[in-house]
């Protein structure tokens, strides 16, 4: 083998090394015992979801003319204005935030981890001049939260 081999060899052992404790994640059944109550009370978005943490997003979902490049932009950036909002028990139409292509949502996405965790994250209309999108999140362990998305200043 010479040694021109040796690198690409290398970079492929390090990936499967890297994603051999990776494990299957039910983002689309899992659901807390509702006696345990809203794990995520008293928590903001950034508690919650580490924004720096962020590896990978994978849009599944995008209900808007703009290009698919953008779309993950802003919705990193929604992120990234949420940060502060506290988190929300899922009312009872959020309970399942991953809507697959269900009428009610603008964006969906994947968030993948550094840390191995992963996210689901769907964008809905808001209800106010001041939070015009509202976003819910679902952990991998089955909890699921809602946020209010800042209007963004014009200008």
């Amino acid at each position: 083998m010479s040694v021109r081999a040796w690198p690409p060899l290398l970079a492929a052992l390090g990936m499967a090394a890297a994603n051999a404790g990776a494990a299957d994640v039910d983002l689309a059944k899992a659901l807390p015992e509702r006696s345990a109550g809203f794990a995520w009370q008293g928590r903001t978005v950034a508690q919650v979801l580490p924004l720096a943490g962020i590896e990978r997003l994978v849009l599944l979902k995008a209900v808007t003319s703009a290009p698919a490049a953008l779309d993950m932009r802003n919705l990193r950036r929604m992120l990234h204005d949420a940060a502060a909002m506290p988190m929300q028990a899922p009312g009872d139409d959020e309970r399942q935030p991953l809507q697959a292509g269900g009428p009610d949502t603008i964006w969906e996405a994947v968030l993948l981890m550094r840390d191995g965790g992963v996210f689901g994250l769907a964008v809905r209309p808001g209800g106010t001049q001041d939070h015009r999108h509202r976003g819910c999140l679902s952990g991998a362990d089955g909890q699921r939260g809602c946020f209010d998305i800042p209007a963004v200043a014009p200008g």
